[in-house]
């Protein structure tokens, strides 16, 4: 050992050199090394980026296996690493152009899913009340017997009293579905159409602000090479539909790119912190500040008029005419941001090349929603900064095929998935069900759930435990949770899933400018007999149609679930010749574009050269064969067969946009034929009008959780479990409130008791609460009942989870007293929208309590269907809906309260 590291006093210490101190860390770090390893375990090794992993006790390399991440909805491709077959290390796929070889700390802690100690781990049946918690263990092949038998007695009857309605009474509802079709494929088969989502709940009118004028339901944004971006309601850093690959890329633009970041949001978010500028503008005014900025744009001749006039269906002036009302003084009013920063703003985007912008749920879960994200979309379009490379662009995803035959879809449909009231919404209303279901304008028979805890995710989510636990209502209810959920309590058979680590799934989410397909893989075998999703569909199926009579069978005629996997990957273009599906189970990912540079993390091809996304896709020429027979529209249209293919601009054919015309259409006539404006207006919330001891309650996400599914994460809940409601400073003080002090937080549905943080990074008028806290089940460690015993049909052994949680707050969950409100156009919640009352608790009250009215909410119900169209205030609201251009609707018609 080296002379300096014998030196052990203060002085010596003191009169080490800067090189004698690294010296000495070195001789000392080499000395420890091979204490720890001895000499046989020495070895040089180049620090890599990912893809390899040694054993820390024995030296060997890890299996490693590729996966797609489930923890969140962005679908990071992932490499798990296994040793002695169980997941010791997740890390992400550097195959993966979209996610660069990234994980979050949600995707970092999917392991602990697998080896969640309260996981349910084998089929349970019901044996006492629904919620009383009673259950007698069976098999899978019982189970799925059961079950085909009463999907069988539906079947038999509807074709007994010859009404295919009856087929309907089969329900099936998700959460989230990311199972590449096979629930569609399941419930077509049986001859059902009544599926039902949890996208009204996160951002429909988001997607219906935006499939009307260009046909995706998402952007792209290029932020990487921008450099002006405007946030509207977006927390692009912290949330889970963000976090990784657009988290990635936003950095890249405002540090790499130098990008300005501007952001409009009610709280002081981690984005709106990252942020040159940020604004807290009134809950529900996004749109109004949009629209006053695509005045100034257009005022000042700022805009794009080329782009204007050969991709939009509006000329220029047309606009200036419709947004003559809106002047950044009345948003100003109407918002609270400063009328001289709209309009600098609004300057500074149009005149900087390339900008964007971005937005998401804080725009939206309003009351017409779907109005303000069509005005911050049109902000990209009449500046003519879509599909440019640092622009607002197009999503990029891949298909697959899905196995021949393909089941035709049910041949009535289903009021609970496309109720009529809201012809426009498109992604379902599903915060309906429960009440058209009590008021019996649906029955049902049989209802699955998948991936969906709606008695936890759902406003006023008490009304969902009134009716799970309602047996005349729901005869039948079958959950295919691996976790005993709030909602999976109140089933009578539950059949449970793997987790997203041990099953089979085809992949392809837009994340980002590069388009790929991946897979879902199992990295081990399933635990303890457990078994995937999509083996239960087999099973069931070829239980309900043993003999192939009724039809059914033949669409399931899978020997194993890799063979339906096979079925999707095998035959595609281009994959096929690399290897198809085993391909993909060594790769993960389809293509592989290049390498990540280990300097720019830019991907780079074998020379070092960046590989550029392609850009311009609605400039692609219409093939030669496709203009065979075609026929040209007055206005450009290139029709064939009677559909649009196409969009003649001068003499050149591109294949344009996927809308009627193949243009963007801002003057969305679809909204016209129902009685809303078509092009995008503000509309007042009752919120802006509220009285001076209400607040407007908001929800917020946070980096480290995913809604309902991760509080039994230890990992993640060491880091977030408890979530205190914010209030600014004076607006607590005019309440005789004090940070930590106990409040009551009500609502005209009912109160909750939390605790209150003050600070002043939110809007005075405003008060939020987190959604990732506050469970009444879902485990003993997300109800702090970790040292009680573990269920027989849990998986048990974990220690660490028992003797080591040091944390004794769980938090409180807000849902309850959210008020149902309903976007009358896209069909979102509202989840913006409720109004509170905020005071120190009263006498009696304890941390935690919880008091709703299931009557309150029905009333809730009967008030969003005013909104309706066919309802009387929605007549009242859109009395004046654009006759023509010279009869524009008025800014500011104030909506229905409640």
């Amino acid at each position: 050992m080296s002379d300096l590291a014998t030196r052990n006093t203060a002085g010596d210490l003191g009169r080490l050199s800067r090189r004698d101190f690294i010296k000495l860390g070195t001789a000392v770090g080499a000395a420890a090394g091979t204490l720890a390893l001895g000499s046989r375990r020495l070895m040089a090794m180049e620090q890599k980026l990912g893809g390899d992993d040694i054993s820390a006790v024995t030296g060997a390399q890890r299996q490693s296996v590729p996966y797609t991440c489930l923890v969140c909805n962005i679908e990071d491709g992932g490499v798990a690493f296994i040793e002695n077959g169980r997941i010791v290390k997740l890390e992400g796929n550097m195959d993966h152009p979209n996610t660069r070889g990234k994980l979050c700390a949600k995707g970092n802690s999917g392991f602990l899913h697998v080896y969640d100690p309260d996981r349910i781990m084998t089929p349970l049946l019901r044996t006492g009340r629904r919620g009383e918690g009673k259950w007698k263990r069976i098999s899978y092949d019982e189970a799925t017997s059961l079950l085909a038998k009463k999907l069988r007695e539906v079947i038999d009857r509807a074709k007994s009293e010859g009404d295919e309605a009856i087929l309907n009474e089969i329900v099936f509802k998700w959460g989230r579905n990311r199972t590449g079709g096979a629930v569609h494929r399941f419930m077509h088969a049986l001859g059902s159409n009544a599926m039902i989502n949890h996208t009204n709940i996160c951002e429909s009118s988001k997607k219906v602000g935006l499939e009307p004028s260009w046909g995706p339901d998402i952007e792209s944004c290029d932020w990487a090479n921008t450099k002006y971006i405007i946030n509207f309601g977006s927390n692009v850093l912290e949330t889970a539909y963000f976090m990784n690959p657009n988290a990635q890329r936003l950095v890249d633009g405002v540090v790499g790119n130098k990008a300005k970041l501007v952001s409009f949001d009610v709280r002081l978010s981690n984005t709106s912190a990252f942020a040159d500028e940020a604004y807290f503008p009134y809950p529900g005014t996004d749109g109004v500040i949009a629209l006053a900025m695509a005045q100034v744009i257009m005022n000042e001749g700022l805009y794009d008029a080329d782009f204007i006039r050969d991709w939009t269906n509006v000329t220029a002036e047309q606009l200036r005419t419709h947004l003559k009302p809106y002047t950044p003084e009345f948003a100003s009013e109407e918002s609270g941001v400063p009328a001289a920063a709209i309009r600098r703003i609004a300057r500074e985007f149009a005149t900087t090349k390339p900008a964007t912008t971005f937005s998401y749920r804080g725009p939206v879960k309003h009351v017409y929603g779907t109005y303000q994200e069509a005005a911050i979309h049109m902000l990209n379009v009449i500046t003519g900064n879509v599909e440019k490379k640092g622009g607002y662009c197009l999503p990029r995803g891949m298909d697959w095929p899905q196995p021949q035959p393909v089941p035709p879809k049910g041949k009535v449909p289903s009021v609970l998935a496309a109720p009529p009231l809201y012809p426009l919404a498109s992604h379902h209303v599903s915060t309906h069900a429960p009440y058209m279901i009590m008021k019996g304008e649906a029955k049902v028979s049989v209802w699955m759930h998948l991936y969906d805890n709606p008695v936890y995710t759902y406003p006023s989510s008490h009304v969902w435990a009134h009716l799970l636990k309602d047996e005349a209502l729901l005869p039948f209810v079958v959950s295919f949770s691996p976790y005993m959920s709030e909602t999976t309590e109140l089933a009578d058979l539950i059949i449970p899933d793997v987790t997203y680590l041990e099953r089979h799934d085809p992949e392809s989410m837009p994340s980002g400018l590069y388009p790929c397909l991946s897979i879902r893989q199992p990295v081990i075998k399933p635990l303890g007999g457990t078994q995937e999703f999509r083996q239960t569909l087999i099973d069931v199926i070829k239980k309900v149609d043993p003999d192939g009579s009724l039809g059914i069978r033949q669409y399931f005629a899978f020997d194993t679930v890799e063979d339906w996997m096979r079925a999707h990957f095998d035959a595609i273009p281009g994959l096929k010749d690399e290897g198809g599906w085993e391909f993909m189970k060594r790769k993960g990912v389809w293509p592989i574009y290049g390498q990540v540079d280990k300097t720019t993390s830019k991907i780079v091809d074998k020379n070092g050269n960046e590989v550029e996304p392609e850009y311009g896709l609605y400039k692609k020429p219409v093939p030669a064969a496709d203009l065979e027979g075609a026929e040209v529209d007055a206005d450009g249209t290139i029709r064939k067969g009677g559909k649009a293919i196409g969009v003649r601009i001068g003499d050149q054919s591109y294949v344009g946009f996927a809308t009627p015309s193949r243009r963007i259409e801002l003057y969305k006539q679809s909204f016209k034929d129902y009685g809303f404006n078509p092009l995008p207006v503000y509309k007042r919330l009752p919120s802006r009008d509220k009285r001076s001891d209400e607040l407007v309650l908001t929800t917020f996400k946070v980096n480290v959780h995913t809604q309902s599914r991760t509080a039994s994460l230890k990992y993640l809940a060491e880091l977030y479990h408890k979530n205190p409601a914010w209030i600014h400073p004076k607006t607590a003080a005019a309440r005789g409130i004090a940070d930590g002090d106990l409040i009551r937080v009500a609502s005209d549905v009912g109160y909750i008791v939390t605790r209150a943080h003050v600070t002043e990074g939110i809007h005075p008028e405003v008060i939020a609460i987190s959604t990732a806290c506050g469970h009444s089940a879902y485990g003993r460690l997300a109800q702090l009942k970790q040292r009680q015993a573990a269920a027989d049909w849990a998986q048990g052994g974990d220690p660490d989870i028992t003797h080591n949680v040091w944390w004794d707050d769980k938090g409180v969950h807000p849902n309850p007293i959210i008020r149902l409100a309903v976007d009358p156009i896209g069909g979102s919640q509202g989840w913006f929208d409720t109004l509170v009352r905020v005071s120190k608790a009263e006498p009696g009250d304890q941390y935690g309590d919880v008091e709703a009215s299931v009557e309150a909410s029905i009333k809730d119900y009967e008030q969003t269907l005013r909104l309706a169209y066919t309802g009387d205030l929605h007549r009242i609201n859109h009395k004046e809906v654009d006759i023509d251009w010279d009869h524009l609707p008025e800014p500011g018609l104030h909506v229905g309260g409640h």
